[in-house]
């Protein structure tokens, strides 16, 4: 049986305005670039106003995410699958211990949002053999 899914437009704004933002786009260079004015764009972000298919193809075109995470939050199983080509070819112990280190990453991302600092300093980091 299927599952029903209801869009919460509010929602659905919350994210177009976080992808927005993450591009460092005011409302009316991200409107003109999806077709829209920065104040309509403003109304569907405050969740005032639905989005057509044709906008949220443009929108999912200029961001590169799926239908899927702006409609649902779901992320597009293109990350999904990016992220398990980094998991291929690991033991059964180096795949725990590697998806307890996704967790524990995810889970501070979540908690220190701001602190994106400390994230690309580990990242910037050719070897990290000594951890």
């Amino acid at each position: 049986m299927l599952e029903k899914k209801f869009i919460l437009w509010a929602n659905v704004g919350e994210r177009v305005k976080k992808l927005r933002n993450e591009r460092n786009l005011s409302q009316t260079k991200f409107g003109k670039m999806i077709g829209i004015s920065g104040q309509y764009l403003g109304m569907i972000e405050k969740g005032a106003n639905n989005l057509s298919v044709d906008l949220i193809v443009k929108i999912c075109d200029v961001t590169g995410v799926s239908s899927d995470y702006i409609l649902f939050g779901i992320i597009g199983s293109e990350q999904s699958i990016n992220a398990a080509a980094c998991l291929d070819g690991l033991s059964n112990e180096q795949f725990e211990i590697a998806l307890e280190i996704i967790k524990k990453v995810a889970k501070f991302i979540k908690t220190n949002g701001g602190n994106n600092l400390l994230i690309q300093e580990i990242l910037n980091q050719d070897n990290i053999t000594n951890l």
